[in-house]
């Protein structure tokens, strides 16, 4: 029986010291017996294989990576159920191309029939991991051009995917501790994705950008998709003939009772972390790189914002990159506030002095490792000139949908026309021709002609401010050096009045032209594509030496690491590969005298309704309030139902949507964000503040049967009580 609140709360409280947030995203592969061993007697009940079993089955083979964030099957037949956010793009995709408003008032099917495609999404299933480090580094010396070395590892890279990749699925090599190791991880390509159920924007994203990154958060931040393949069971592209997809491994929904020092572990795919970077690295993010990075992007945001209001149909078009660059500017502003507070740079100096103790104090490591530090700081003073440039110029790839779009089209003609598939620049191979036109195909959801051309007009303003060093030269050239506004006006107009890049059918008629076709076909932004790509071209040169060069240093410093501070509980840094994180339901104290509880009720909800966006409560869920139409989703302690939680979990960008699970493996909740005080933890791990938030699998219940009435949904779903 559950103890009543009261007292839980005050034992919670006196022993909240001792729970500590918990460290590292491991490897589901790299389960070692000390790992394990501490996760069981925290509470977890299953065994290593319960987790991760090559080719299945396991849980793991029921998490998907949904390009950017992370899935899991909840059915027999591939109902996919993921954050409101990560499924934001397709909603709002389908709102620009349809000029139906799902961004505000969500979407329902009510049948299989009445599914809609999730234009650009796709979900991938892993199914094997294989160490492949000795075929990655065939043919390369330890005294060898650093760009040679790379190239060849590029190249190896390349032969081993199109080895052992077929229809269906989809290969990918990652590096690891620095290069230390390489795996081969192979996915089932799931092609068809379907929009099941999404929420109302009231209930899928409450409180919006005031609350997003903030504790305490009343976000019902979950929507359902749908996996579907071909008649034979085989992955498919869409088809009105397609069939749900059946997955090898679903997840049962719990609806069982959360309490503090709950044990619970994730899965999913975090995009990236630098945990084990060096302080001179650390320093320059802190000084150089976050305060660029925010005040370019406010900028950017201001003019997105601005063209949202001209028409409803530019909202829906801009509604996509606007809410990523809000998420990642409010991110990057608590990274920056991290940094400071935390002194994360003399922290991480600490670290190095117990590592540069160890050399000192250990002649073989002395002989093996003394030349570890001086080659990193000599490589990042190469490195810091390269990232300063990548970084201006790949705002020009991105920022305009049409100039990005003159760039995929140029680099992939190019290539296809210049060279062996084997040969071609990764990401323009014959394997990505699909997603390349894809890219192309879906310009339209998110084009919009006067934002379009203002945001390009101020990326060329912010080019004018840089020192001479670091402008594109073709950009240059092209302005004759004259960036006035009559003459950049001037350049748009050009641009914007000539090209035929806004209509679908011309961009796929020049994708699949021959190069000397597209480059003579005299559309402006194919040409200033054309005299940008010279540069990005020499940029991406550049940083391929110093990954090459790097390669001499960093394994080195890993190796040191492990020899220094052990390796049962060592993980690599995130790269969007699967990864499990474990911890415990657990509040924290941001600041003197605060201290947050670690579970919000709708209760809360209610609270914070102000009657205006973003924090309006539908009449109807008002009314299950009132009416304490709770059932069996109302937690027995709060007598309410439970809406979001705290956890002790190592997670960041990419884990959105993963899967929460108790100890029996039961999903308790979908993982949406972290806590302000610890993105920084992408850096540098901090225990007593790191926290991430998820929503109660009770209320994504809750709301799918009692607010949206969608009986078919629970009835596909194993939901244990």
């Amino acid at each position: 029986m559950k103890r009543k609140f009261a007292v839980l709360l005050i034992l919670f409280l006196s022993i909240g010291g001792l729970m500590m947030a918990e460290e590292g995203m491991f490897l589901p592969n790299e389960l070692t017996p000390a790992l394990m061993a501490k996760m069981h007697k925290m509470g977890l009940q299953l065994g290593a294989e319960d987790i991760w079993r090559q080719g299945g089955p396991s849980l793991s083979q029921a998490v998907v990576n949904l390009m950017g964030g992370t899935g899991s099957f909840v059915s027999p037949n591939g109902l996919i159920v993921t954050n409101h956010h990560v499924a934001f793009g397709a909603v709002q995709r389908q709102s620009a191309l349809k000029g139906v408003d799902l961004i505000r008032n969500g979407f329902l099917a009510g049948s299989l029939k009445e599914e809609i495609p999730a234009p650009g999404y796709k979900a991938y299933v892993l199914l094997t991991v294989k160490d492949v480090t000795s075929e990655v580094y065939k043919g390369t010396k330890k005294k060898m051009d650093p760009l040679k070395k790379y190239e060849r590892i590029e190249k190896n890279t390349k032969k081993i995917i199109k080895k052992h990749e077929k229809p269906g699925y989809r290969c990918e090599v990652k590096g690891f501790y620095g290069g230390e190791k390489y795996y081969l991880f192979t996915y089932l390509e799931l092609k068809d994705i379907r929009i099941v159920y999404v929420p109302p924007r009231a209930i899928g994203n409450y409180g919006g950008d005031i609350d997003n990154w903030m504790w305490p958060r009343h976000t019902g931040d979950f929507s359902f998709l749908r996996a579907y393949v071909g008649p034979d069971g085989k992955p498919a592209e869409y088809s009105p003939k397609n069939v749900p997809y059946k997955p090898m491994v679903y997840l049962k929904v719990s609806a069982r009772d959360i309490d503090p020092g709950d044990f619970m572990f994730i899965l999913g795919y975090p995009g990236r972390t630098q945990r084990y970077m060096p302080s001179f690295y650390a320093e320059f993010m802190e000084k150089e790189y976050y305060p660029g990075r925010i005040k370019f992007l406010q900028g950017w945001i201001n003019i997105l914002e601005e063209g949202s209001r001209k028409s409803k149909m530019a909202m829906f078009k801009n509604a996509g990159i606007l809410k990523g660059l809000n998420n990642a500017i409010k991110n990057w502003k608590g990274q920056l506030d991290g940094f400071r507070k935390l002194d994360i740079v003399n922290r991480k100096k600490e670290k190095e002095a117990q590592l540069l103790k160890a050399i000192e104090e250990n002649p073989e490591l002395k002989a093996k490792y003394g030349d570890v530090f001086p080659k990193y700081r000599e490589l990042f003073e190469e490195w810091k000139k390269v990232m300063k440039k990548s970084l201006y110029a790949g705002w020009f790839a991105y920022g305009s949908r049409l100039l990005s779009a003159a760039i995929t089209i140029d680099y992939w003609t190019r290539e296809r026309m210049k060279k062996k598939d084997i040969d071609r620049k990764p990401g323009y191979m014959d394997r990505d021709r699909e997603n390349l036109l894809l890219r192309l195909k879906l310009v339209d959801a998110s084009f919009e002609p006067w934002t379009d051309r203002q945001v390009l007009k101020y990326f060329i303003k912010e080019q004018a401010r840089l020192p001479e060093e670091y402008r594109l030269k073709g950009l240059v050239k092209l302005l004759n050096n004259d960036f006035s506004d009559k003459n950049i006006e001037a350049f748009l107009d050009r641009l914007y009045k000539n090209t035929v890049l806004t209509k679908r059918e011309e961009r796929i008629k020049l994708f699949n032209s021959p190069y000397e076709k597209v480059i003579k076909s005299g559309d402006p932004f194919i040409e200033f594509a054309a005299a940008l790509i010279p540069e990005l071209d020499e940029i991406e040169k550049e940083s391929k030496r110093l990954s090459g060069k790097a390669l001499d240093v960093t394994p080195k410093y890993f190796a040191l690491w492990r020899r220094v501070f052990g390796s049962d509980f060592m993980y690599p840094d995130a790269n969007s590969t699967l990864r499990l994180t474990y911890g415990t339901v657990k509040g924290y104290s941001p600041r003197d005298a605060v201290y947050y509880l670690p579970q919000t009720t709708l209760k809360g909800v209610m609270e914070k309704e102000t009657g205006k966006d973003p924090f309006i409560v539908p009449v109807k869920l008002k009314e299950l309030y009132q009416k304490k139409d709770f059932s069996f989703y109302a937690d027995p302690d709060f007598r309410d139902v439970a809406v979001d939680f705290l956890t002790t979990h190592d997670t960041t960008g990419g884990n959105s949507g993963s899967p929460v699970l108790n100890a029996r493996g039961e999903l308790v909740g979908l993982l949406f964000d972290g806590n302000l005080e610890s993105v920084v933890s992408d850096y540098f791990f901090y225990p007593p503040i790191t926290r991430s938030i998820s929503v109660d699998s009770r209320y994504v219940l809750f709301i799918t049967d009692k607010f949206q009435g969608a009986e078919r949904i629970l009835k596909e779903m194993e939901i244990v009580k």
